[in-house]
């Protein structure tokens, strides 16, 4: 995918908070150098796509890009509100290191409706704001602990308990996933890669994610269809070869099966 990613991090920068520019615009579909980012939006009006979400802008949302997501934004009034940039390492010894930075499967949805709650969300903004331009000794320390409020409160409004860690089989199969699925599709193949049996690896699986491993390759492999049909330009044949099918036709059934509808219907429906 010719898609542009931006870093608007300084080198060794590791967390910057803004305001959001308060201008109507229109932006390209863009990812971003390895920091999440969270908007926070008091006013506004239009859509934001993240990936092959398309969330409508209103007031007190917030949203989530991710490593490795796209994002671009329509907005049809002004907005208001932050920005927050934040780098893994600007987490050492927190708790959320080692969750949030989880691509897959993504650890929060990608956007809220705080309506509810939005005073609250505000305020961490603002507080995490003030710490920033003020930095006074331990700043970095206190931002850290306004983000770990704002990630109980998101917990929260998605009714999530607090979940067990992931063990360092799925973690690995996770990081095998992302660097193997576009060639290799079959539960085996990463069993083998981690040294234990395809049915302890769909044990844990189950355990901890509700789904077979062969459900979670399957559900990866539909995320990057997706994404590719909506951002690459290639045919289906090219995107059915990237995406390590024999041919085109493969590559229709297995669509089809996980979405309901043929890859061609689904790029016509979102261009």
């Amino acid at each position: 995918m010719e898609v542009p990613i931006k870093n608007k991090l300084n080198e060794k920068e590791l967390f910057r908070i803004k305001r959001m520019k308060e201008v109507i615009k229109a932006t390209d579909p863009h990812g971003h150098k390895d920091y999440l980012e969270i908007i926070y939006l008091e006013q506004g009006a239009g859509f934001h796509q993240i990936d092959f979400h398309r969330f409508p802008v209103k007031p007190h949302s917030l949203y989530l890009v991710m490593p490795g997501q796209i994002h671009s934004w329509e907005l049809t009034e002004i907005p208001k509100g932050f920005v927050a940039m934040i780098q893994k390492d600007f987490l050492v010894d927190n708790p959320l290191y080692q969750v949030l930075f989880q691509t897959f499967p993504l650890p929060f949805p990608s956007g809220f409706h705080l309506e509810g709650a939005s005073e609250k969300f505000k305020d961490i903004f603002i507080n995490i704001e003030q710490e920033y331009s003020k930095s006074e000794a331990n700043y970095s320390a206190v931002i850290q602990t306004y983000l770990m409020l704002l990630f109980n409160l998101l917990k929260r409004e998605i009714n999530s308990e607090p979940a067990q860690p992931f063990p360092p089989l799925l973690k690995n199969f996770f990081t095998s996933l992302d660097a193997e699925f576009r060639m290799n599709h079959e539960i085996k193949f990463y069993a083998d890669a981690l040294n234990t049996t395809s049915k302890t690896l769909n044990a844990a699986c189950k355990k901890f994610l509700g789904m077979t491993a062969g459900a979670i390759i399957n559900e990866k492999l539909t995320a990057e269809s997706k994404k590719q049909l909506l951002y690459s330009h290639k045919n289906l044949t090219e995107l059915s070869f990237d995406l390590g099918f024999s041919d085109a036709s493969h590559f229709n059934k297995f669509f089809k099966r996980q979405t309901g509808v043929l890859p061609g219907v689904y790029r016509k429906g979102i261009s």
